[in-house]
C-alpha cells in the first residue's frame, strides 16, 4: 500500500542573497516584495486546492526578520477548525536536517570528521558488503546513497521493533545499486547518525536536539515524542488517502508512534513561529542571534549537494530540494529552495 501525505506540514518560505558563486542581487524594493508575497499567496491557495491539502502554515524569514507568516485551511478535514501560526505539525523528514546540524557540531568540535569511516566511530555498523562497512563514510550517512533499496528495513517499525533492532539489521539490506552510483531515500541510516552523536556526547538525540538546537534558538513549542504532540492544545490532524477519499486518523492511531522511532530522521513537532528561528539561523550560515552555533565551514558543508537525484532542463537556476515519496508518512513538510533574482522560496 502506498501511503499519501494530504497534509503539507508548514511552507517555509525565506528570502536572502543568491549562492556566492552567482553575485549579491540587487536588494529587493517593499513594493517588489508586496507583489511577490501577492504572487505567492495566491499560489499557495491555488496549491492547497490542487493537492487537497486541509490546511498549511507559511513563514517568511529575510536575513533575522520574518517578513511574512499566515496560516492557511483547516487542521481537521471538513471542519470548522483553522489552522494558526501556533499550529503543532509533524515536521517529517525535515527532521534530518537537524540530525544534521548535531552532526555538524561535532565536526566542528573536532570529534568527528566527515570523512572519518563509521566503524571507527561504531564498530558494530556493519552493511551488507564488507567492503562498503569499511569504506562508509560519517557524510554518507546522510547523503542517500548507500547502494541499499529505497527505505531499506522501514517496515520494521511498523510490526513494533526500536532504533537499536533496526539499526542492527541494515546489515541484511541487500543492495540493488553499487555504492555511491545512485540516490536512494533512506531513514534507517540517520538512526546510525543519531548513534554516533549519543556516543560522542553521552546524551541522547532527543537531549541533543533539545539542548543544541530548540533551547538555542528558542524554539519552545517544539518537541520530539508522541505524548507532546498528543497533549499539545493546537495540533494537526492526521490524515489519508482512499482511493477518492480523504480520511481523518485518530490521534490514538495504533501506528502513529513509529515517527518518533525513526526521530533522527522525521520525529520532531513543530510550528511555523519555531520553524522561523530555524530559518534564521540556516540563512544567516550558522548564526543566531549574533552566536555561532555552527562554524561557517560545516554549514557549507552541510549546503553541498552530495548526490545527485534528478537533472532539470530549462533556465539557469539552483534549485535545493528536500524531497521524498514517502511510504508511511502521513504528514510531511515538503518544499523547494528556488533561487530567482535572490529569492529563495521553500
Amino acid at each position: 500500500m502506498r501511503w499519501k501525505n494530504v497534509l503539507i506540514i508548514t511552507c517555509l518560505v525565506f528570502l536572502f542573497p543568491s549562492l556566492a558563486a552567482q553575485g549579491k542581487p540587487e536588494p529587493i524594493s517593499d513594493k517588489e516584495l508586496a507583489v511577490i508575497l501577492a504572487n505567492f499567496e495566491q499560489y499557495a491557495e491555488k496549491s492547497m486546492g490542487d493537492w487537497e491539502t486541509p490546511g498549511m502554515a507559511v513563514t517568511i524569514v529575510q536575513e533575522d526578520d520574518i517578513v511574512y507568516s499566515k496560516a492557511f485551511g483547516v487542521k481537521t478535514y471538513k471542519r470548522n477548525d483553522p489552522v494558526t501560526t501556533d499550529t503543532i505539525f509533524q515536521i517529517g523528514s525535515t527532521s534530518k536536517a537537524f540530525t544534521a546540524a548535531l552532526v555538524a557540531m561535532l565536526a566542528d568540535e573536532r570529534k568527528i570528521g566527515w570523512k572519518d569511516s563509521v566503524i571507527e566511530h561504531l564498530p558494530d555498523f556493519e552493511m551488507y558488503d564488507p567492503w562498503v562497512s569499511r569504506e562508509f563514510m560519517i557524510e554518507d550517512l546522510m547523503a542517500q546513497r548507500s547502494g541499499m533499496p529505497p527505505h531499506a528495513v522501514d517496515s520494521l517499525v511498523m510490526l513494533g521493533f526500536d532504533r537499536d533492532y533496526i539499526r542492527h539489521a541494515i546489515r541484511y539490506a541487500k543492495p540493488t545499486s553499487s555504492f555511491r552510483s545512485e540516490f536512494a531515500y533512506q531513514n534507517n541510516l540517520f538512526l546510525v547518525a543519531a548513534e554516533l552523536i549519543e556516543k560522542h556526547t553521552g546524551k541522547s538525540w532527543e537531549e541533543n536536539i533539545k539542548e543544541r538546537i530548540f533551547e538555542p534558538l528558542g524554539m519552545s513549542d517544539s518537541s520530539m515524542d508522541i505524548k507532546s504532540f498528543q497533549d499539545a492544545k493546537d495540533i494537526t490532524s492526521l490524515h489519508h488517502r482512499f482511493g477518492d477519499k480523504i480520511i481523518t486518523l485518530s490521534q490514538d492511531w495504533p501506528y502513529l508512534h513509529w515517527t518518533y522511532v525513526y526521530g533522527p530522521a522525521g520525529g520532531i513537532n513543530s510550528n511555523i513561529t519555531d520553524m522561523a528561528q530555524w530559518l534564521k539561523f540556516q540563512v544567516n550560515n550558522g548564526v543566531f542571534d549574533g552566536k555561532p552555533l555552527v562554524t561557517e565551514e560545516n554549514m557549507n558543508f552541510m549546503h553541498t549537494p552530495k548526490t545527485i537525484a534528478m537533472l532539470f532542463a530549462g533556465k539557469k537556476n539552483t534549485i535545493l530540494r528536500h524531497g521524498s515519496i514517502e511510504k508511511m508518512l502521513l504528514t510531511r513538510l515538503s518544499g523547494t529552495m528556488a533561487v530567482r533574482q535572490g529569492v529563495k522560496r521553500w
